[in-house]
């Protein structure tokens, strides 16, 4: 159960904070290999010297003039400086791997820029107990990871978190919601049910065979309008779907597409073998459901504009922009609705 510490006679339980790691988790090898959760903010600089909110948010203005949502953003640099605890629970999602890295905040803030290259400057020092698979989770506690915050709070969800640390059997009453007390914009309702709605596109996707997420790659290539065949996978884990403008095959551009639905982030050799396979007048299009690793991110550079990665993030949003030209299975194999949401209230 949760640690609690005591000021006088108030008695304060830890909290757990949902802290990310970058956009898109792009430092998620860093805040675990150096024990650490960071956040951005960088041009608000070293915010040690800042007392209440309203400081936060007067720096806040000073540094992005013009910026909306003042009270959200700052707000969260603020939670993370002065009101996470020492002691209070930490996780953090790892998108590629569809993990969540659970841990205990050890240390109180610094600014820090060397871990992340001055990019995630904020930093708090974190001891990680382990990760968690999206897949062992409640739907709850899945739903209320997808909260569009940078860092929020959830309540409810600490029994759960330690009984799958521990591998115990499920509790009857495990139940959880996610927090967020900063002041909210009208827009960032929408923005943040669209992120909710994509992590569980996510984990519909994580549940279809690779077999049937391929025969989805090609599906998703017809309805942007190209002819499709998937080719007899080889030893060397060759293309999987050819597609091409014309019935027979003809025309250009011809487009070879490799598809790894797999949790492992794919490396640089994986996306350099799959670039040799792309002739002179093709393109290619590499989907890794796992994400790719820094050095196979920067492989496209080499190749031009004849190499497109797209991690899962990538392909739902795809996905989603095509949904209303699949055919019929492929929608029932994801099967969505759309909802009207009013962007104004």
């Amino acid at each position: 159960m949760g640690t609690a510490s005591r000021d006088g006679d108030r008695t304060e339980a830890r909290r757990v904070w949902v802290i990310r790691a970058g956009r898109g988790g792009e430092i998620i090898d860093t805040v675990e290999s150096r024990r650490i959760a960071a956040i951005g903010w960088r041009e608000m600089g070293d915010c040690s010297s800042l007392g209440d909110r309203e400081d936060f948010r007067r720096r806040y203005r000073e540094v992005y003039a013009g910026e909306q949502n003042v009270g959200g953003q700052s707000g969260q640099v603020f939670r993370f400086i002065r009101e996470v605890r020492v002691g209070d629970m930490v996780l953090t999602p790892d998108r590629g791997s569809r993990e969540i890295l659970v841990g205990e905040a050890t240390g109180e803030y610094r600014y820090d820029p060397e871990p992340t290259g001055g990019a995630y400057p904020q930093v708090r020092d974190v001891r990680w107990r382990g990760r968690l698979s999206r897949d062992q989770m409640t739907p709850k506690f899945r739903a209320s990871l997808g909260n569009i915050g940078t860092l929020f709070t959830i309540v409810g969800c600490e029994g759960e978190v330690e009984r799958l640390l521990a591998r115990r059997p499920p509790a009857p009453d495990d139940g959880h919601e996610a927090r967020e007390e900063e002041e909210v914009e009208p827009y960032d309702f929408l923005a943040e049910t669209e992120s909710k709605a994509a992590e569980l596109i996510a984990d519909m996707l994580a549940r279809v065979p690779w077999d049937h997420f391929e025969q989805l790659v090609a599906a998703v290539l017809r309805a942007l309008g190209y002819r499709t065949r998937l080719t007899r996978r080889g030893p060397d884990g060759g293309y999987d779907v050819v597609a091409h403008p014309d019935a027979l095959g003809f025309e250009q551009p011809r487009i070879r597409a490799e598809v790894k639905h797999r949790k492992a982030a794919m490396g640089a050799p994986d996306v350099r073998a799959f670039r040799s396979t792309i002739g002179p007048e093709e393109k290619g299009v590499y989907v890794s459901t796992g994400g790719f690793t820094a050095d196979a991110l920067r492989e496209p550079e080499k190749a031009g504009p004849s190499l497109v990665l797209l991690d899962r993030d990538e392909f739902v949003a795809l996905l989603l922009e095509n949904y209303e030209a699949l055919e019929p299975e492929f929608k029932a194999m994801l099967p969505l609705k759309k909802v009207y949401i009013p962007t104004e209230v």
